[in-house]
């Protein structure tokens, strides 16, 4: 299977729940948003747990990283709310589940690189970590995790109400997801969990230079650096569509 597997390309897609997929696991549905491969995919998708459904235990082997949107995720670390961002790197172990509350998240799965950073998961609440609004400025960035051998740099990014989404850093490719607000680009309109992914490129396209947020402002999960051939070559697992 491929979805969005032209990543020399942008890519955008509009979050609808009437086309979430049902997993093999019973209670727990897929949104896809770029994928290659089947069961065995490197992926990226919003997923939706059902209240008080469950994960059978499973090994990281390409790694995972993931925010929660909605609701509470629990594994063996703990249990964490909307807004967190957690990684999980090659190698690591859990059991995940959720409660009466259910639990959405948005997934990214076998892309990491094995640079020896352990097994250790990272956790961080970006909720309680919101940077304060400087003066003047038009918007604010919440570091989340960076990696100094593949180039990747995640962030959360607070945008002000029409106000152009920065392009700092972008000629490696980047990844957006619409947390809250409304982004506008390429004469449409984005909402809640649209997702939006950039090609690495030596220039900017013009389109991507006038991506700003609407009059609602934005709060974006973005991510850079890992667009290019060298990064994802990088990944430890190599998946192929049969």
């Amino acid at each position: 299977m491929k979805v969005n597997a032209d990543f020399s390309a942008p890519a955008t897609v509009k979050f609808d729940e009437s086309k979430y997929i049902p997993s093999p696991s019973y209670g727990v549905d897929r949104f896809m948003l770029d994928r290659i491969g089947d069961e065995k995919a490197r992926a990226t998708t919003i997923v939706r747990y059902r209240p008080n459904s469950k994960f059978p235990e499973h090994t990281h082997v390409g790694g995972e990283e993931f925010l929660v949107l909605e609701g509470t995720f629990h594994d063996q670390f703990g249990k964490f709310k909307a807004g967190t961002y957690v990684r999980n790197p090659i190698g690591s172990v859990h059991e995940p589940w959720v409660e009466d509350d259910g639990c959405t998240i948005f997934v990214k799965l076998l892309q990491m690189a094995d640079t020896g950073e352990g097994t250790a998961p990272l956790h961080v609440d970006t909720v309680k970590q919101k940077p304060k609004p400087q003066e003047n400025a038009t918007q604010s960035t919440l570091p989340l995790y960076s990696n100094a051998v593949t180039g990747e740099h995640v962030e959360m990014l607070w945008v002000n109400a029409n106000s152009f989404v920065p392009t700092n850093d972008v000629k490696n490719g980047e990844e957006i997801l619409i947390v809250e607000g409304d982004l506008h680009y390429a004469g449409k309109e984005y909402n809640k969990r649209d997702w939006l992914r950039f090609p690495a490129s030596d220039k900017v396209a013009p389109e991507r230079e006038a991506l700003k947020s609407g009059k609602q402002g934005a709060q974006l999960y973005r991510k850079k650096g890992h667009l290019t051939l060298e990064a994802m070559a990088k990944e430890h697992i190599k998946v192929t569509d049969s």
